[in-house]
């Protein structure tokens, strides 16, 4: 019953407001008949007190409203995250935005992002917010990250686990850690975690981080093909110019070994030349049907090299 704006108004504005954060909203009257109530329920009030009332029951009723806000805010920050996942163009950012981020929801005090090794098995740091956690590398079923990464789903670990201490907590001063899989389309992208120094992690953390994780692998994923993609191009774009410079060198080197007038040693350098110009443009070909790029590391720069033997190639009458 407040003046110019009432309750119920007020909650109906609040609710209009789409990129605002959520507001739990508890609508305190002297009006409680059902009419009323229905009415505040059905702009969007989250609860609703009707007077005379005792501070004990908006206490209990904070307490409710606290979790809800809780679960609110990290979807927000959730859906904050997708849509900055979808704007990003660099892996090593991403993967930076991702680790942070990951560590901000749950309250942790450290975490790090791996890369799936599929020639070593091994799961690599390439992200990590302390020394020691850098350097270390995971096999499957070692450490939160190891298993999360052989299991396929969250992974909870306390540093005490068993009646036997875990040496990565242990080593790192952490008293627990959330650990899920980077995964896409059934493909192990990685694994991200996130240690604790204080309270342990609960279940909804590990839905919320494997919700975030899912989303960042599907980023990755789509950056590193776009980037594979434009190499692709790129090497069809030069493949035709490269076929006729070879095709000049061969001519001329076939010349010269075809010419009686050549010295002996001449003629074994015009073969070796025309031998070269045939290797080469035997990877020209190899290039060209290309279809898929495989690379042999994952979101390391300056460390990335095509391998062309195991690169696919392009199916016959495709384009």
């Amino acid at each position: 019953m407040m003046p110019g704006l009432d309750g119920v108004q007020l909650c109906q504005h609040m609710r209009a407001r789409v990129d605002a954060p959520y507001t739990y909203f508890i609508v305190l009257t002297a009006l409680g008949d059902t009419e009323h109530r229905l009415a505040a329920i059905q702009a969007g009030a989250d609860d609703y007190v009707a007077k005379p009332f005792s501070i004990e029951d908006i206490e209990a009723r904070l307490v409710a409203a606290e979790r809800v806000t809780v679960v609110h805010r990290r979807q927000e920050a959730l859906l904050r995250m997708t849509r900055r996942f979808a704007a990003e163009a660099d892996p090593v950012r991403l993967v930076d935005e991702l680790l942070h981020e990951a560590i901000d929801l749950v309250h942790g005090s450290a975490g790090v992002v791996t890369r799936w090794d599929e020639e070593r098995t091994l799961l690599v740091p390439v992200a990590a917010t302390a020394p020691v956690l850098s350097t270390l590398r995971f096999r499957l079923g070692e450490g939160a990250s190891g298993r999360a990464a052989e299991s396929r789903r969250p992974v909870l670990l306390s540093r005490v686990q068993d009646g036997m201490l875990d040496p990565v907590l242990h080593e790192a001063g952490l008293n627990a850690a959330v650990a899920v899989p980077l995964l896409h389309e059934a493909r192990l992208v990685g694994t991200l975690s996130v240690g604790s120094s204080a309270d342990a992690f609960s279940r909804e953390d590990a839905e919320l981080l494997e919700l975030l994780a899912s989303t960042a692998a599907a980023a990755l994923l789509a950056l590193e093909h776009a980037r594979l993609d434009g190499v692709l191009l790129a090497a069809r774009t030069a493949q035709h110019e490269l076929n006729n410079q070879l095709a000049v060198a061969r001519g001329y080197a076939e010349l010269l070994v075809g010419s009686p007038e050549l010295p002996a040693h001449l003629h074994e350098i015009a073969e070796e030349v025309m031998t070269a110009a045939d290797d080469a443009a035997g990877i020209v070909r190899q290039l060209r049907n290309i279809s898929s790029i495989h690379e042999q590391r994952w979101n390391a720069p300056g460390d990335t090299t095509i391998d062309l033997p195991r690169s696919q190639p392009r199916r016959r009458g495709a384009a």
